[in-house]
């Protein structure tokens, strides 16, 4: 006689044994879409935040390799900064770098000069002159036509002494102490300049509005500054930092240039 009872035991270990194999195969295939997915964004912010760091690397050296005469020429940003911040010193120059536009690197006319804050949280507290054209549009000052980064760059004179540098770094090869002159004759001006860029990622924003408040629209919206070294706004808050409390992609870079201004004899007089 057939053991009835005992054929359907078997029948029902093989379908708890072949449950508990489509349970591991799950699993494991949910686990390699989960390593798969960590990959993926790991490779994807890598890429985002190498783009950043070229894009707001190239206005820097725009101004480092440039000319310097045309540089320093009052329709220019960095010339209009050093003449006006004799007046005023202490303001950020900002412009929106704008590569794809005929326009010159920095022109006078697309600058907005904001003033420093009065607190270590407070926005911009005004401007001093310039409009709108100063500050980038979220939605359509892409560096490319690739439209993906933006990139704000603002220029300020340092007048805060420097402390870590050892004595007469500054001065230029040929300064004689003893003639009386800390600069050598053909040379007439020496001049700190520090140039921040912002890049930023506007598509990753889910909030445009906020992240565009961040920056300023010069229309009563004045934004942050992006220059938070020198002694007078250390710590406060920057374009930089507001971008990046929205989950906002974003790169910023500062660098500092002594610029000399000298003239070489080229006919005897």
């Amino acid at each position: 006689m057939i053991n009835n009872h005992n054929f359907s035991s078997q029948r029902g270990a093989t379908l708890i044994v072949v449950m508990m194999i489509l349970l591991i195969l799950t699993f494991v295939g949910v686990l390699a879409i989960r390593v798969a997915m960590s990959s993926l964004n790991i490779s994807t912010h890598t890429q985002v935040g190498q783009f950043l760091s070229q894009t707001a690397d190239t206005p820097i050296n725009q101004v480092y390799t440039g000319n310097l005469s045309t540089l320093v020429d009052l329709s220019g940003v960095i010339g209009y900064a050093l003449q006006d911040s004799k007046l005023e010193p202490g303001n950020e120059y900002n412009f929106c770098f704008k590569p794809m536009s005929n326009e010159k690197f920095g022109s006078t006319l697309g600058v907005a000069v904001k003033r420093p804050p009065v607190s270590n949280t407070a926005k911009a507290s005004g401007l001093a002159s310039g409009g709108s054209d100063g500050f980038c549009d979220l939605d359509k000052d892409f560096g490319s036509s690739r439209e993906a980064v933006i990139t704000q760059v603002a220029v300020t004179i340092p007048t805060d002494a420097i402390v870590d540098l050892k004595p007469g770094a500054l001065l230029s090869r040929g300064t004689n102490l003893s003639s009386g002159t800390i600069m050598p004759r053909n040379v007439v001006e020496q001049q700190r300049v520090r140039v921040t860029t912002t890049s930023i990622v506007p598509s990753f924003s889910h909030n445009l509005s906020a992240a565009q408040n961040c920056i300023g629209t010069g229309s009563g919206s004045f934004g942050y500054i992006s220059d938070d070294t020198g002694s007078d706004t250390r710590g406060f808050e920057t374009i930089a930092k507001c971008l990046a409390k929205l989950g906002v992609p974003v790169n910023s870079q500062t660098q500092e240039f002594n610029l000399q201004t000298i003239f070489n004899q080229t006919k005897d007089p």
